[in-house]
């Protein structure tokens, strides 16, 4: 029986090694964060599962390929076991949004990237549809997955710290609907990275198989929901609501319930979560903005010359300069944060004010001096949090927690 060494015991590892432990395997466990060594048990083992944070350049990950031995994902390692269909969806953003979605209108479970492991599913002895987020870091490693549903939503240039350049990045989202078959569909959005996946799959291609009319979305015929019922800001919400909308009607769902869970949803935390207004002003915590495009996004959904934005963190070496144009148009004033702050300052001179700030405290504080009635005070970071926080979800914490805090002193 196979061996197994699981490096990386965030919430993926210990799924992955309780799965393992359940089938009967032999399982040793280790993680950097601990000071364990590798070294102790790669003579031992004939696979690795490797937390989505463990990057290719790892030398457990080098050592491993050199040595012959599998490595896999603790996707890839659930799917060997799951026994029922998999809604699979991904892109560089908008995914969580989109599954939770298809999740409220299917009521199918949802996992993956950002939610559960498909390994509790499978310890669970689920055996129905389940709604799947999943990463690049994740399809780097895939190679019998398979789901019946796949869902392609755009894709843009990110983690360039843990993928070796950006065509791995790509190959590593293609790999996801590699095993897909005819009988399978995929729905894939308008940007040509996308719309060269290589699967067998029937192809539903967004925007071009839906109609907007007389404020009605259609596919195939069927009014799915109209633009009123949707109570969140963008068009790329809108986009994600057409992407749910139209698996969910694939999968059978009553056009009422999917305009019921339009109507009824308000979004996911930090993500233009609207966190409140102030003399006038309406505060929007993005902190799950991790990348210069759903920086682009977020601007895009506020008019011209009436954001006060805060961004910055973690440098993953994407490029903010085809930013530029957006950014002088949209923002009156930028205060940047962060280990990327002086890179984004210098492709961004000229284009607005900008403001440099040591922490988030300073620059929420520098931006509500900064905003006027009827501004927005935006704050979407196109960067990690790595740099300051743990991850999206304590800065996005922090954020609101120092804007009631500036707030209720400042009044």
């Amino acid at each position: 029986m196979k061996r197994y060494l699981v490096w990386g015991l965030g919430k993926s590892g210990r799924s992955a090694t309780g799965l393992l432990r359940s089938k009967g395997f032999e399982v040793f466990c280790g993680d950097d964060a601990r000071g364990d060594r590798w070294e102790e048990f790669i003579d031992l083992v004939d696979a690795v599962v490797l937390s989505p944070g463990v990057p290719p350049s790892h030398p457990l990950w080098r050592e491993a390929l050199k040595r012959d031995i599998e490595v896999l994902g603790e996707l890839e390692l659930a799917w060997r076991f799951f026994r029922g269909r998999v809604i699979a969806v991904t892109g560089t953003d908008g995914k969580s949004t989109t599954v939770r979605l298809i999740s409220l209108m299917t009521a199918y479970p949802e996992g993956g990237n950002a939610g559960t492991p498909l390994s509790d599913l499978v310890l669970k002895d689920y055996k129905g549809p389940a709604v799947i987020e999943v990463s690049s870091f994740q399809g780097k490693t895939l190679s019998t997955f398979r789901p019946s549903v796949g869902v392609f939503l755009n894709f843009s240039p990110d983690h360039l710290d843990w993928h070796p350049d950006l065509e791995d990045y790509l190959r590593s989202k293609y790999r996801i609907f590699l095993k897909q078959e005819e009988t399978d569909l995929i729905l894939v959005g308008p940007q040509e990275e996308v719309r060269k996946v290589s699967t067998r799959a029937e192809r539903v291609r967004i925007p071009e198989d839906v109609r907007v009319e007389g404020g009605s979305v259609l596919f195939r015929g069927v009014e799915l929901f109209r633009l009123e019922d949707i109570k969140l800001r963008g068009y790329h919400n809108l986009m994600n609501a057409v992407f749910a909308s139209v698996v969910a009607h694939l999968e059978g769902v009553p056009t009422g319930r999917i305009r019921s869970v339009l109507s009824e949803f308000r979004g996911l935390p930090f993500r233009l979560e609207l966190v409140g207004s102030f003399r006038g002003v309406e505060v929007y915590n993005d902190s799950k903005s991790t990348t210069p495009n759903s920086l682009k996004v977020a601007l895009e959904s506020f008019p011209d010359g009436s954001v006060v934005l805060i961004a910055g963190g973690k440098d993953k070496g994407a490029s903010f300069e085809p930013l530029r144009d957006l950014v002088s148009r949209k923002a009156k004033a930028v205060v940047l944060i962060g280990e990327a702050k002086n890179r984004i300052r210098e492709e961004w001179r000229g284009c607005t004010d900008i403001f440099l700030e040591d922490s988030l405290e300073d620059a929420v504080r520098r931006s509500l001096s900064l905003v006027r009635p009827g501004d927005f005070l935006l704050f979407s970071p196109g960067c990690s949090s790595f740099d300051m926080f743990s991850n999206y979800v304590e800065r996005g914490e922090a954020f609101n927690r120092l804007v009631k805090d500036l707030v209720n002193y400042l009044t």
